[in-house]
C-alpha cells in the first residue's frame, strides 16, 4: 500500500505513517544484526588471511587494524555465536519493544492530534461518557489532550483486550480499523510480553498467562523471543498500523482524497 503524502492528506496521516515506517525499520535493524552477527561468529580465520596479504603488501597501518580486530576476534565471535544459538533473542525482544512502542505512540498521537485541531474532538469523548468538564474550553492544548487521553484509557478499556480498545478508541473519531480476531488477539499477546519484558525479566506471570493462550503454558518462565514469534508479532503490528493507515486516510479529517 502506498502511504500518502502527509502534506496532501492533512495532519492527522502523521502519527500512523511514522509508526508504519518505524517498524518497518524495526524489522529492518533486526534483520541486518542477525545476518552480521552470522558473519561475526566465523570471521577469525578471514581476518588472519587478510592480515597476511595486506603483510605482504606492505600495508602496515592496515595491518595495525587487523591485529586488533583479531585480538576481539575471539570474545566477539564467541558471543555472536551465543546470541545465535539462542535464535537471536536478546536482538529480537529489544527490537520489539521498540517495535510496539511504535505502536501505542501511533494511537495516542493520533487522538491527541484530534483534540488538540478539531475543536468537535471533546463532545466526541463526552459523549462516549468520559468526563471532560475538567478540559473545556476546546479545542486543547497538546498537555491537555494527553491528559485527556491517559483519562480515555482508564474509563473505556475496561473489559477490552488492548486491540479493541484502539479500534474503539479510534473508531469514536471516525476512523475504523477492521482488524480480524486473530491479529486482535496477538496484539494482546505482545502488549503482555513486552510488559513482562520490561517489567518482569521476561518472566510470564498470571497476568500475561490469563491474557493469552499461548503464554499460559510459559506462566513463571522467562520467554525466548525466537525469531519465529517475532516474526508473529511483527505481522501482526504491521497489519493493525495498515488497517489504521486505511481508517485515517477514510477519516473525515482527511480534506483531500485520492483521485
Amino acid at each position: 500500500m502506498t502511504i500518502p503524502d502527509s502534506d496532501a492528506f492533512n495532519w492527522v496521516i502523521g502519527p500512523v505513517t511514522r509508526a508504519v515506517s518505524y517498524v518497518a525499520e524495526e524489522a529492518k535493524v533486526a534483520g541486518t544484526l542477525h545476518r552480521s552477527l552470522i558473519v561475526l561468529e566465523g570471521n577469525e580465520t578471514f581476518l588472519h588471511v587478510a592480515r597476511e596479504r595486506l603483510a605482504a603488501a606492505g600495508e602496515n597501518d592496515a595491518v595495525r587494524g587487523v591485529d586488533k580486530l583479531i585480538s576481539e576476534a575471539p570474545m566477539l565471535s564467541k558471543w555472536a555465536a551465543e546470541l545465535k544459538a539462542d535464535d537471536f533473542a536478546v536482538v529480537n525482544s529489544h527490537s520489539l519493544v521498540g517495535m510496539w512502542g511504535a505502536v501505542e505512540v501511533a494511537i495516542e498521537d493520533t487522538v491527541v492530534s484530534i483534540l488538540s485541531k478539531d475543536a468537535a474532538g471533546l463532545a466526541t469523548v463526552a459523549s462516549a461518557g468520559v468526563k471532560t468538564s475538567a478540559f473545556e474550553p476546546p479545542p486543547l492544548s497538546e498537555d491537555n489532550a494527553r491528559r485527556l487521553y491517559g483519562r480515555m484509557e482508564k474509563q473505556l478499556r475496561e473489559g477490552l483486550k488492548v486491540g479493541e480498545f484502539y479500534a474503539k478508541l479510534l473508531g469514536l473519531f471516525g476512523i475504523q480499523v477492521n482488524c480480524s480476531k486473530h491479529v486482535l488477539s496477538k496484539l494482546e499477546e505482545v502488549n503482555s510480553v513486552r510488559n513482562c519484558l520490561l517489567h518482569r525479566g521476561g518472566i510470564i506471570d498470571e497476568r500475561a498467562a490469563q491474557s493469552s493462550g499461548n503464554l499460559r503454558p510459559l506462566l513463571g518462565k522467562r520467554i525466548s523471543i525466537t525469531t519465529g514469534r517475532y516474526m508473529e508479532y511483527y505481522d501482526a503490528a504491521g497489519n493493525f498500523l495498515q488497517e489504521m493507515l486505511k481508517g485515517v486516510i477514510a477519516s473525515p479529517y482527511i480534506k483531500t482524497r485520492p483521485q
